[in-house]
């Protein structure tokens, strides 16, 4: 038999591997010709087998690619997103930086664990897959390797890791075993969590490491977010058994009572003392069914949505549920799709997908294809066309959904099952912008007060979270702002906006809804002691003590309040302080008309410095403004007036350059000019350009004697009618009667005895009581609550033991 021959029979035994050196064939010839042909199919048909188990893939820069779902030079980054979507799901406010010692995540959530074995397990590589993903809900990430692509990272390169939560930092070392030593500190990290991350050189960080967490985080905040419970229509039978295979020996009730609708007392009679791991694939079933019977289905809508939250972007919002197969008791998973896009002169395309608010590392790319309206998406299961308009266009795709199939280790999603709702989504969300762009690109003048008035509804809806909360004129102009910027390139201004505002509610004949102006002064009510905040929820709230002030003062200076408190002012004359900084605010003048508002008779005076600005205030709140009429009440000009200042006090006079523009002459309220109209010459007017007299000029002795003969054809102490007197003296009389009836009642049946009997006893009954776990317990039932407030309650009943 020649070699040729040979090779000839052997390939289709063999294949390729029988094509071998000469040599080899003839060695193995020298055993015979048959053994020889047996001997060379043998060695060529049993390899070197290999063993390792899973883990180690983590350890190596080779391998590790191929857990996190991304090539080697996106490993910083995929590590940076694990750690903060960690932290935003966690309910917490995250931030990232780029540091000395490497990346810093901090939040500000509830801590890992104080315990250091716990630290270890949950970063080491050679761990079992952990995740709390099982139980479904929309939330940041999905059942994957997150924090062992970040360990295995920090093993890979030679890096090195931190943890510091609960006054405690964690030194983390990776091992090539796939555990992790740990080295504890102290820390000044007492609330929340920081997370120090530095890879080695092999992987590099950079300024685009860190831009997927960026977008995490500016994401996290928008909108509504869900905050309920699971539901037991969001599983399918084997999903449903599989949470309970891998829960060990946690108890059955504590699992039952993470659904949705359903009681303690009903999960603890459904678990019947069970654990988990008692759990087969049948009582799984059951259990299923009866959580079903318990809960309603919940809507789609209560997952939430980001919203419009981007100014010129085309918006869309597609809400629904798809079936999850199933052998036995199939699911439905409802999800919230919301697609923003914007069209890009330059005809470029691109997107970027999130999934629960968080971006997807997971490769998808878009092109386009025929017809030209048209693009390809493919990747993340899809390789599909969608109908998005000839021109390019920029797309955000937010995917809100308890479960999030995924297709590879990397939680690359699989995004064929929204195909429908999806498509429908890019079409509408892309025709917006496309009418969006038509508008811009037309050429039209727009107005400052067209985009204010024309964008101001969707901007209050977005400043009270749909009208859930009162907000600020301020949070209304940031509201409103990206419209300006988008309309105008430039900044728009506040003072201009609030004027706009200003003239729309005139226009609309009330205030916008909702809405709340920032304190700017106080009203102070002699004989109670208050001071209250003149911001318009106080105003809203504010109510006249009857019978208690007949004058109200409006100063100019705050600073006059304490010294008029101080001796007594107020009190003396039954006036209230009305105080603003500047000119009477709309909330001061909004009080003078409640003030006034009253069948009690009422008079208003006003005091302010000797300029042009000061002469001004009081004739701000006497005359109509653009969101108000003129006053219901008189208001009185006490002073102080230039002439008075200057021929009568002599008060120290201050001058400033005049303003060289004659049409920018300072203006001066009405009253000077027709002061200065009895002498013919206009002299004071133009003295207030130039010069001015401020109330601080006067002593303080001064001031007060200077006020109070301002006062004084205007003092009168508030005396009500016969009625009043007559009811109000039977009330302090009943009061006085009570008081004095119920100390001789107690005195005479030992009451101060009794209290310290029932003491003693409640002392000895308190002695077990751990008063820190009531504490605890109560606030987290109710967080509001002061400290003091659990214990009030546990006294309470404890007292009621004792005393009955």
């Amino acid at each position: 038999m020649f070699i040729s021959d040979l090779q000839y029979f052997l390939k289709p035994i063999c294949g390729n591997a029988a094509i071998l050196p000469r040599k080899n064939l003839n060695k193995g010839l020298a055993h015979g010709p048959i053994l020889g042909i047996l001997g060379i199919i043998k060695s060529q048909r049993r390899p070197v087998m290999f063993q390792r188990e899973e883990w180690t893939l983590f350890r190596n820069l080779s391998t590790i690619g191929q857990k996190a779902g991304v090539p080697l030079d996106r490993l910083a980054e995929i590590c940076c997103k694990e750690l903060v979507d960690n932290a935003l799901d966690a309910g917490a406010k995250a931030t990232i930086d780029r540091t000395m010692e490497g990346v810093v995540i901090t939040d500000n959530g509830p801590g890992i664990s104080a315990d250091p074995d716990y630290i270890v397990r949950l970063f080491s590589i050679n761990r079992p897959l952990i995740s709390s993903k099982l139980i479904r809900l929309p939330m940041r990430g999905a059942l994957g390797n997150g924090l062992r692509v970040v360990v295995g990272a920090v093993l890979a390169s030679r890096g090195t890791l931190t943890v510091e939560n609960f006054g405690l930092k964690f030194i983390l070392t990776p091992q090539n075993d796939g555990s992790t030593s740990v080295e504890t500190e102290a820390s000044s990290v007492y609330k929340g969590t920081r997370i120090t991350l530095c890879l080695g050189d092999a992987i590099p960080v950079n300024r685009d490491s860190l831009s997927l967490s960026e977008v995490a985080i500016s994401m996290a905040p928008l909108g509504d977010v869900y905050k309920g419970k699971t539901s037991p229509w969001w599983y399918e039978e084997e999903a449903f058994f599989e949470m309970f295979a891998a829960s060990g020996d946690r108890p059955v009730e504590d699992i039952l009572e993470l659904f949705h609708g359903i009681k303690p007392a009903f999960a603890r009679d459904l678990a019947n003392g069970r654990i988990a791991s008692q759990i087969d694939h049948h009582v799984a079933r059951n259990l299923l069914i009866a959580l079903r019977e318990q809960s309603t289905k919940l809507s789609p809508a209560k997952l939430g949505k980001m919203g419009d939250a981007f100014s010129g972007f085309g918006y869309q919002h597609m809400k629904g549920e798809i079936p999850i197969k199933s052998a036995g008791i199939a699911g439905s998973l409802p999800y919230s799709i919301e697609v923003y896009a914007v069209s890009n002169d330059d005809a470029s395309d691109t997107i970027t997908l999130l999934v629960n608010r968080t971006p997807v590392t997971g490769d998808l790319r878009i092109s386009r294809i025929k017809p030209s309206t048209k693009v390809g998406i493919f990747g993340c299961g899809l390789s599909h066309g969608f109908e998005v308009g000839r021109k390019g266009v920029t797309l955000y795709v937010n995917i809100t959904t308890p479960f999030m199939p995924i297709t590879t280790d990397g939680k690359e999603p699989d995004l064929l099952r929204y195909i429908v709702p999806l498509a429908e989504a890019l079409k509408k969300a892309c025709a917006k912008a496309r009418r969006l762009a038509a508008k811009d690109s037309a050429g039209k003048v727009i107005s400052q007060r067209s985009v204010i008035a024309d964008n101001l509804d969707d901007a209050i809806a977005k400043a009270s979270g749909d009208g859930s909360y009162r907000y600020s004129l301020r949070q209304l102009f940031y509201a409103v702002r990206p419209y300006m910027l988008e309309a105008f390139g430039k900044e728009p201004d506040y003072n201009y906006f609030a004027q706009m505002i200003t003239d729309i509610e005139a226009e609309r004949g009330e205030d916008l809804p909702g809405i709340y102006r920032d304190a700017r002064g106080t009203l102070y009510h002699p004989h109670l002691g208050e001071d209250i905040p003149l911001g318009t929820m106080n105003v809203e709230k504010y109510q006249r003590p009857a019978h208690t002030i007949r004058h109200v003062l409006y100063l100019e200076k705050e600073g006059f309040n304490n010294l008029l408190k101080d001796t007594k002012w107020p009190e003396r004359n039954d006036c209230a302080l009305l105080t603003s900084k500047g000119f009477a605010s709309r909330a001061a003048r909004d009080v003078i008309d409640l003030l006034g508002d009253s069948e009690e008779e009422l008079y208003f005076y006003c005091i302010h410095d000797s300029d042009a600005s000061g002469t001004l205030i009081y004739q701000a709140l006497t005359e109509a403004t653009r969101a108000r009429g003129a006053r219901k009440v008189k208001v009185i000009n006490l002073g102080l007036d230039p002439w008075e200042a200057v021929n009568v006090m002599g008060l120290q006079v201050e001058t400033f350059k005049e303003a060289s523009d004659s049409k920018r002459k300072l203006p001066v309220a009405n009253y000077v000019h027709e002061y200065d109209g009895e002498d013919g010459k206009g002299y004071w007017a133009d003295w207030l350009q130039t010069r001015r007299v401020e109330l601080n000029a006067m002593t303080s002795p001064q001031f007060l004697a200077w006020l109070d003969k301002k006062f004084e054809p205007y003092k009168q102490k508030v005396v009500p009618d016969h009625q009043v007197l007559r009811s109000t003296f039977n009330d302090q009389g009943r009061k006085a009667i009570e008081a004095e009836l119920a100390r001789k009642i107690l005195k005479e049946a030992g009451f101060e005895e009794q209290v310290a009997k029932a003491m003693e006893h409640l002392a000895h009954a308190a002695g077990e009581v751990d008063f820190e776990q009531i504490v605890r317990d109560g606030l987290e039932e109710v967080p509001e609550h002061r400290w003091d407030n659990p214990l009030g309650q546990v006294a309470d009943r404890m007292a009621k033991r004792t005393v009955g």
